[in-house]
C-alpha cells in the first residue's frame, strides 16, 4: 500500500489527490466504500477524512450511526500507518476504543496523527505497535466520539525456525 500511495502522490496533481486517494481506498476497503469515505489529505504523520450524512448511514434519529463514525475513525488512522508500513509487512488493527459523548450533528471530519518518533519506529522496527489517536469533529465543531485505535505491523512472511 506504501508504494501504491507514493506513486499515485507523485503522478496526480495536488487538486485531484483527495479524489485519487479515496478510489484506492474505498475500492481496497469495500466498507469505506460503502459509506462514502473521503480522504481529504494525507501526509507521512497525518491523515484527514471526512463521511457525510446520508442516509445508508444513519441512525434511527437521522445522525451518523455509531458504527459509521467507528468506522471513519479506523479509516484514518488505518491509512495513515497502511502508508507508513513497508510493503513486505501487514498493518493489523489491534483495538479500538470508542467513547460515544454526544449525540453527533451533520456530517464528520476526522484527523488522525503519530509523532516523527512513531513514524521511525514503523520504518526501522521489524514489528510492533502504536496507539494512533484521532479527533473526530461534527457540524457543530464538537466532538461525538472520542476514538484511540491500536496498530501493529508484522512481517508478511513468518522467519523459519531452524
Amino acid at each position: 500500500m506504501a508504494t501504491s500511495i507514493a506513486k499515485l502522490q507523485s503522478i496526480v496533481p495536488n487538486s485531484f489527490q483527495p479524489m485519487a486517494l479515496s478510489y484506492v481506498f474505498n475500492s481496497m476497503v469495500k466498507l469505506a466504500g460503502t459509506a462514502g469515505i473521503r480522504i481529504e489529505s494525507l501526509t507521512h504523520t497525518n491523515a484527514r477524512v471526512s463521511l457525510q450524512n446520508k442516509k445508508k448511514i444513519q441512525n434511527h434519529i437521522g445522525g451518523l450511526h455509531a458504527c459509521s463514525m467507528a468506522l471513519a475513525a479506523e479509516s484514518a488512522t488505518g491509512i495513515l500507518i497502511g502508508m507508513n508500513v513497508r510493503d513486505t509487512h501487514l498493518p493489523l488493527i489491534k483495538s479500538m476504543k470508542v467513547d460515544f459523548v454526544r449525540r453527533c450533528e451533520g456530517n464528520i471530519n476526522v484527523e488522525a496523527s503519530i509523532t516523527e518518533d512513531d513514524y521511525k519506529r514503523i520504518h526501522e522496527e521489524e514489528k510492533g505497535e502504536v496507539l494512533v489517536k484521532c479527533t473526530v469533529i461534527d457540524e457543530s465543531g464538537k466532538e461525538p466520539i472520542k476514538a484511540d485505535m491500536l496498530w501493529a505491523w508484522i512481517p508478511k512472511q513468518r522467519r523459519s525456525k531452524l
